[in-house]
Formats: structure tokens, C-alpha cells, sequence
């Protein structure tokens, strides 16, 4: 199966202020639950062989589990996010520090804005949402850090859904997972779709790593469309993530 070899995962605690995170869903977080479901999360990227880089944890900022949104990572280039929600500009300086130790780093400044969930790489191309969180400044400047890099940035308008990849992630083997209505879909002609079960949108936001893919807990039409495409699923619990906007690939940035 064509899949490309994770080495590293970096994350960062849940805090204990998460239930203050910027969300739209209005269930109770239960915080000890969503650690303990990033406890499990962490222990399963282990298992499937990243090395776990963790950033330390910061109780005043709520929403800084969700690591994914503040950085990007391609080839050698680590690309610091400069991201809209206020609340959440700070959540960028301690992964930068971590980063700039690894990485050739790069930043993108105002006026372009950009999250990380709405970066989507599939091999040598750059899927970029252009959604509420990040506009077309970010992918000039995507465009300027990258130039002399096989990386091709391709923008996605997206709309109804909070990130790109919210609604899409690439499986490996040249296939990617969607939820329809939400970007225009023949923008991936080229890969082999499955397309999520009606009810089950939130599964469209996998993780596949080192040949695994793994998927929130609770699609089971979804999980059987993933399976039957010859993929091994592990599910997990993120009941908790899920009720703060957040999913799979929100807590973590990987290379």
C-alpha cells in the first residue's frame, strides 16, 4: 500500500481550561475525559511508530491541544501560522521555539491569516481551504515560501464546515476520504473518493499513519467504506474533542 512513513508527532496537552475553548457546539466538555481520550490518542500514534514531540502545556489557552492549527510542516520547512481567532495568537510561540530547533522556519504575516486544519498535503501537492480562519494572502505567501520547492499550492474555497479538513483527509494509496457540500470535490479528480455516510460528516476527518487509519469512534458506514477500500481502521474515542470543534487530525502536526 502506497503510504508515506510518519516519524514524528508533536503535541501538546489538553489544559485545563479547555472547556473555555472557541467553539459552536454547546454540550458540557468533560475535561479529565477529553485528557484521558489524548492520553489514548498519544499512546496510538506511539504504537504506530512517530516519536512524540511535546510542547508544553499552557493552562491559558484554552484551545492549545489543537497543535495542528498552529504550524505546517513540508519537506524541511516549518511554516509558523498567524491565526485570526485572537484568543488563540499565542498558541504559536512555544511550538515556533520547539520548531525553529528542527526546522528551516518560516512565518506568515498579516494581513494573511491561516490555521493549519486548512492545510491538506497529499505528496506534492497543497490543498489550502480558503475559509473563515484563512485567506488568500496566506497563499501568496505559501506560495513565496515554497517557490523554490516541488510543493504546488492549490486553494479550495470552503464553506459550511470550519476547516478543509474538516470535511476532507488523504488515506494514502491515492485516496482521500470526503464529506460532500462543502468545497468544490473535482478539484481531486485525480484520487479515488470515498465518500462519508450520510449522518457521519465528522468521520471525513481521518489520520492515517504508517498504514493505519484512524477514525473517531461511532461510523460504522463509514468505517466499512474505509475497510472495504483495504485500509486497516483503528478507532478512537473523541467524544470530547468533538464537542470542542476539534478531530483526529487537529492534535497533532506530523512529518
Amino acid at each position: 500500500m502506497n503510504t508515506f512513513t510518519v516519524k514524528y508527532a508533536v503535541v501538546r496537552p489538553v489544559p485545563d481550561s479547555y472547556d473555555h475553548c472557541v467553539r459552536t457546539n454547546t454540550e458540557k466538555i468533560d475535561i479529565a475525559l477529553a485528557k484521558s481520550q489524548h492520553a489514548e490518542y498519544c499512546r496510538t500514534l506511539q504504537k504506530l511508530g512517530p516519536e512524540l514531540i511535546w510542547i508544553k502545556g499552557e493552562n491559558t489557552l484554552p484551545d492549545s491541544c489543537f497543535v495542528e492549527d498552529t504550524a505546517i510542516v513540508l519537506g524541511e520547512k516549518a511554516i509558523i501560522c498567524n491565526m485570526k481567532t485572537k484568543s488563540r495568537v499565542k498558541e504559536v510561540v512555544e511550538v515556533a521555539k520547539v520548531l525553529e530547533k528542527l526546522k528551516e522556519t518560516c512565518y506568515i504575516k498579516p494581513p494573511a491569516t491561516i490555521d493549519g486544519g486548512d492545510v491538506l498535503k497529499i505528496e506534492d501537492k497543497v490543498f489550502v481551504g480558503l475559509s473563515a480562519r484563512t485567506n488568500i494572502h496566506a497563499i501568496r505567501q505559501l506560495r513565496k515560501i515554497l517557490e523554490n520547492t516541488n510543493f504546488e499550492i492549490v486553494p479550495v474555497t470552503v464553506h459550511n464546515v470550519l476547516h478543509l479538513k474538516s470535511a476532507c483527509t488523504y488515506l494514502g494509496n491515492n485516496c482521500v476520504i470526503v464529506s460532500k457540500g462543502h468545497f468544490d470535490t473535482d478539484i481531486l479528480r485525480d484520487y479515488k473518493k470515498i465518500v462519508v455516510a450520510r449522518g457521519e460528516e465528522y468521520a471525513a476527518d481521518c489520520l492515517a499513519i504508517n498504514g493505519t487509519v484512524l477514525m473517531a469512534k461511532g461510523f460504522p458506514k463509514t468505517k466499512k467504506l474505509v475497510e472495504k477500500e483495504g485500509f486497516f481502521v483503528k478507532e478512537l474515542e473523541m467524544s470530547e474533542f468533538r464537542r470542542g470543534d476539534g478531530a483526529l487530525t487537529c492534535l497533532s502536526i506530523l512529518w
